[in-house]
């Protein structure tokens, strides 16, 4: 069925239950990040130091800041570097400052992990509005948003100091922007909603940069096939002009960061001795960990083999897949804790998934064949960063983190709730979902409560 037909077609009216089960679902999420941002010890969250630091350099200044000898001792560099998420951090703590002025680093700390939770409340909002468009069923899109709420390593990070939270947010709500142009919606709004949110999220985090790319190829997949139904585009207004002219001038800031990159330094992000001497970069912890545990010559795929370690497809299937599951429905931090036999359940739970999908899809639209799509790539995109890493330190599983492939996990919990709705019969459906809201409930931040004095013991404030 043609898309925009089918757009058309399929709205429903959103009932008052599901919207207020939806706010539900986001104040009860709210609450528990709350709850982790305020009893939380400091520094367990990923990086939460180094951001901080960063944060409080760029509240300095209304502009970027140089590098100092506190940011880049973190191995993390702010020329030629993305800087959105530091310099939104900084202006919260100008703010709380200004209402506060006494306030203390914890008050600040406890500010900026209180913003993390509300970007990831945002990306359960976006989960929930990109899953409207991919599921026509009432009820159904509630369901990834429940998925994502009790997905631990992402409430872990909402309760914490980090990028990853708002990078999520923004890539999420690109994503909505462009499921809402592949399904008909209006054409040059969606479009440039789409492009402003993908080029805010590449200022936030380099590694946005194959997302980037994939739902740019997909975008213009679709307007080269549909080139002959979206003309002609709606008459120019100011809230169009606006959003063109905040696209263009994104586009132009990440031309500045990244294209001046390519053509200096030949990289997208410069290396460390590209900016500093060889004593100043020294003083970076990666620097000290590759010293420390890398190999003295990064292998080449064949020479890994004949040493014994896996190939691409053995590791693949036989360890990284079950390491990202660990490490998204566990926690790896500067402390971790990976679950055990719950694993198991969730490599069959989404074994199930595929399965039915092969089963019960038919002929769905372009939406979901580039959701699919952009999730594939961007997966291959990480897989291949991580192996490329395994052959730098001889497979010790050095940077795998599940929290990676998060830009992409709310389309992905869309397409499996998407997938639920259309089995036969409806006894079936039922059982389907009821398994896996038990799943994620006791693999979620419930966790928190029933393991809090083993594999939590000394996480939390006194």
């Amino acid at each position: 069925m043609d898309t925009i037909r089918q757009a058309k077609s399929e709205k429903y009216k959103l009932p008052v239950a599901e919207r207020l089960i939806l706010a539900a679902l986001l104040l009860a999420f709210v609450a528990c990040a709350g709850l982790l941002a305020f009893n939380l010890k400091q520094g367990i969250v990923p990086d939460e130091n180094a951001h901080f630091i960063f944060a409080k350099h760029y509240a300095g200044t209304l502009g970027i800041p140089p590098d100092v000898p506190q940011t880049y001792a973190q191995g993390w560099y702010i020329a030629h570097y993305p800087f959105l998420y530091h310099w939104l951090s900084g202006r919260v703590i100008n703010l709380t400052q200004l209402l506060q002025p006494a306030a203390s680093d914890w008050t600040l700390l406890v500010v900026l992990r209180l913003t993390s939770a509300l970007y990831s409340a945002g990306t359960l909002l976006f989960t929930y509005l990109l899953s409207k468009e991919l599921i026509r069923k009432k009820w159904w899109p509630l369901l990834p948003v429940f998925l994502l709420a009790n997905t631990l390593m992402f409430t872990f990070l909402a309760g914490g100091v980090n990028y990853d939270s708002l990078t999520n947010l923004l890539c999420t709500a690109g994503l909505f922007f462009l499921m809402r142009v592949f399904c008909g919606r209006e054409f040059l709004s969606n479009s440039l909603g789409w492009l402003i949110c993908i080029c805010l999220a590449c200022l936030v985090k380099f590694a946005v940069l194959p997302l980037a790319l994939l739902t740019f190829l997909a975008w213009l997949g679709f307007t080269i096939w549909k080139r002959k139904k979206l003309l002609p585009q709606p008459k120019w207004n100011l809230g169009r002009a606006a959003l063109l002219a905040a696209a263009l001038l994104l586009v132009l800031g990440n031309l500045a960061l990244y294209g001046y990159n390519l053509v200096v330094f030949r990289e997208v992000l410069p290396d460390c001795e590209d900016m500093f001497q060889a004593a100043q970069c020294a003083l970076s912890p990666y620097h000290e960990r590759l010293e420390e545990l890398g190999l003295p010559e990064k292998l080449t795929i064949p020479e890994s083999i004949r040493q014994g370690y896996p190939d691409p497809l053995e590791y693949l299937t036989g360890q990284w897949f079950k390491d990202m599951l660990t490490k998204t429905y566990g926690i790896l931090g500067h402390r971790s804790y990976f679950p055990g036999h719950i694993i198991t359940f969730y490599q069959l739970f989404y074994l199930g998934m595929l399965l039915l999908a092969v089963r019960f899809w038919r002929k769905p639209g372009f939406a979901i064949w580039s959701a699919l799509g952009i999730i594939a790539g961007f997966v291959l995109a990480v897989f291949i960063v991580n192996f490329e890493s395994e052959l730098t330190y001889g497979f010790k599983q050095i940077s795998l983190q599940g929290r990676y492939l998060f830009p992409v996990i709310g389309l992905f919990y869309a397409l499996t709730a998407y997938t639920q709705s259309l089995v036969k019969p409806k006894f079936l459906r039922v059982v389907l979902v009821v398994i896996s809201c038990a799943l994620f409930i006791f693999g979620g931040p419930l966790k928190f409560l029933t393991l809090a004095d083993k594999a939590f013991a000394g996480w939390f404030l006194p």
